[in-house]
């Protein structure tokens, strides 16, 4: 097998002795996915009675408790799969899953829409 060169000087230099660190990009960061929960559901608080994120519970996860408009409590819990709402129903987006679960959120995410919309105009 051949090597460049410049490859046999690094190596006879030393270089292979040298420890390498693996350093994680942030969206790995251990707070990611609880942060992003949080984002998600204070976008859509307009249509939620209310929502909190559990702290901590596992870097690869976040969970909330959110309260739907209709008075009812749900957990979501948000993974590298998506948003999940129990074992076997997972969203890809937040606006998904409440449209799937609050007729009174759908009807919160009109009017702010056409209030956006008017706006415009």
């Amino acid at each position: 097998m051949f090597a460049p060169p410049w490859f046999s000087k690094l190596y006879n230099a030393g270089i292979y002795q040298y420890k390498w660190k693996l350093t994680l990009p942030k969206i790995m960061s251990p707070s990611f996915y609880h942060t992003e929960l949080s984002k998600a559901l204070s976008e859509q608080a307009f249509g939620l009675a209310r929502f909190d994120v559990y702290g901590g519970s596992s870097p690869h996860e976040a969970t909330a408790s959110v309260t739907l408009l209709e008075g009812r409590t749900i957990l979501i819990t948000l993974t590298a799969r998506g948003y999940q709402l129990d074992e076997n129903q997972i969203f890809e987006s937040i606006e998904g899953l409440l449209q799937a679960v609050s007729t009174a959120y759908e009807g919160k995410r009109r009017e702010a829409l056409f209030s956006r919309l008017r706006s415009l105009s």
